[in-house]
This record gives structure tokens, sequence and C-alpha cells, in this order.
């Protein structure tokens, strides 16, 4: 009778674990399905942005080359030949224009393909390791930090590089370095144009170089709730610069957040300003901000 007694609550929770282990799969697909639809309109508003941006700045080259044409009706000869060479350098730079253009959205195309690639490996591993509990009450506790899918946005600003807009606005003055009398240009033009040039390839390989990102681990406590736990990672994933947040528990109950940021963001001005839970920096070391926390699950 006691035997009897002794296995219902073990057969219990062996039913409950498994029912909460379907339910977490079941999230786990539909979270990456929503990444995914997610992205896929990102990258479609990104292509209908190219179009919209490519025709602009074909109207942009357009108006500037009958700016260009009206101007020199009131000049001679050399004003003529002269406007001539600088509409053909405008229709040239309209090139490097698109160019530049169509690689800062294939760089943007490319940055959403690496953080839906990254958050299904973040999700793989989070998965991972709720498979391997067995105490529902941990299940539960772990099944409340699932990562947040990335957030896609469009950043505001065209993709042309500031050497680009330079020369755009040299070309443009009237008071231009003249042409030779060979139709050549002068030597100081044409080292001018050359260091554009090299600013340039510079410019591009900058571009192309992804930027760098800082590890620190936030150190809290006065958390007790799960519900605060998830709150306080999610609200730490906003911040701005902040790339990924991971959390685990420390030794003592107090629970380590591990973000990824940029190298300019400054977490330990950020976290204060996190709404409910009084968050103050204790202590600061390299890598390491130890944060006390007040928990608003516990007030009641």
């Amino acid at each position: 009778m006691n035997e009897t007694a002794a296995r219902h609550p073990n057969r219990f929770l062996a039913d409950l674990t498994q029912a909460m282990r379907s339910t977490a799969e079941t999230a786990r697909q539909a979270t990456i399905e929503q990444c995914q639809a997610d992205a896929k309109a990102y990258t479609e508003k990104l292509h209908a942005r190219t179009d919209d941006e490519a025709a602009s700045l074909r109207k942009a080259a357009e108006a500037d080359v009958s700016a260009i044409r009206d101007w020199s009706k009131a000049e001679m000869e050399r004003i003529r030949v002269e406007t001539e060479q600088r509409i053909a350098r405008r229709r040239e730079l309209l090139e490097q224009e698109l160019q530049e253009y169509n690689s800062a959205i294939e760089l943007e195309i490319e940055r959403v393909q690496k953080r839906v690639s990254g958050f299904e490996e973040e999700v793989a591993n989070f998965f991972e390791q709720l498979a391997q509990e067995a105490d529902p009450t941990v299940f539960a506790s772990m099944a409340a930090q699932m990562p947040d899918p990335p957030s896609f946005t469009v950043g505001e600003g065209g993709g042309i590089a500031p050497d680009l807009r330079a020369r755009r606005e040299q070309i443009m003055r009237s008071g231009a370095p003249e042409e030779g009398s060979n139709g050549a240009q002068p030597a100081g033009d044409s080292g001018a144009a050359e260091a554009a040039e090299e600013s340039a390839r510079a410019s591009r390989a900058a571009a192309a170089k992804p930027a760098p990102v800082e590890s620190t681990q936030v150190v809290v406590v006065g958390l007790v709730s799960v519900a605060s736990i998830a709150t306080f990672k999610r609200q730490l994933g906003r911040l701005p610069g902040v790339k990924n947040v991971g959390v685990s528990s420390g030794p003592d109950g107090e629970f380590i957040f591990t973000v990824g940021h940029g190298s300019e963001t400054s977490l330990s001005s950020l976290i204060p300003t996190l709404p409910a839970f009084q968050a103050r920096v204790v202590s600061e070391r390299e890598g390491v901000l130890n944060v006390s926390a007040h928990d608003p699950e516990a007030e009641g």
C-alpha cells in the first residue's frame, strides 16, 4: 500500500515533465518560424528600398546634370568643354554611388542572415540543456529563460560613403579645378582624385569589417522569481548596443547574465535605467559588473 502511494508522484512528475517538454518543443518551432518569417519580410523591405534609392540617386544625378547645363550656357568654349567633362564624371560617380549602396544592402542582408543563424544556434543549445533536465521545477525555471528572437528594423541613411559625397560636391561646385589646355587634368587634381580613390577603398574595407563585440558578465543579486529573471534578461537585450544575452544561476543564489555588446556600450550607466528593478551597480572590474536589484514580483 505504501509502495503504491510512493510510486504515484514519480509517475505524475514524469508525465508532467514529458508534457512540458512537448510544449517547449512546440514553442521552439514556433519561435524559429517566426524569426525566419520576420527575416524574410525584412529582406523584402530591403530589396524594395533598393529600387527606391536607386531611382532617387538617378533622379538626383539627372537634376545635377540639368543644373550644370544651365550654368554653362553663359560661358565660352572652354567652359562648354569643362561642362561636358564634369557631366561625364558625375555619371561615372553615379555608378560608384549605386555600387556603394548595393554593397551596403548586401552587407545588411548578410548581417540579418548571421543573426538568424546565431539565434537558431542559441535556441538549439538552450533546448539541448533543457532536454537534460528531469526535475519539473527546474525545467519550468529554465523554460522561462528561452531566448528572445532578434528584431529587424530598417536603418536610417543611405549606403553612400562620405568620400563619394565629397566628390559629388566637388563636381557640383562652380569653382571646380580647371582643365589644362590639352584637356588633361592638372597634376594637383590627379593627385586629389587618387587620394579620393584610396579613401574610397579604405571606407569599403572598413565597412566590410564586422564591428567588434565585447562580453561582460552582469552578476545580479536580489532576483528570486522566474518571471523577473526572464524580464530582466529581456530588458538587457533591448539596451542600445547589446547584441545577445545569456543567463545562468550562480552558486550563492545570484544570476549571471552574459551580455555581448559593442565596444562603445556602457552597461554600468545603462543598467540603472531598467524600469521596475531599481538596479544599481555595486562594483565593477574588467569584464564583470556586480549589480543589486529589486524583484518587483516579490512585493506580492
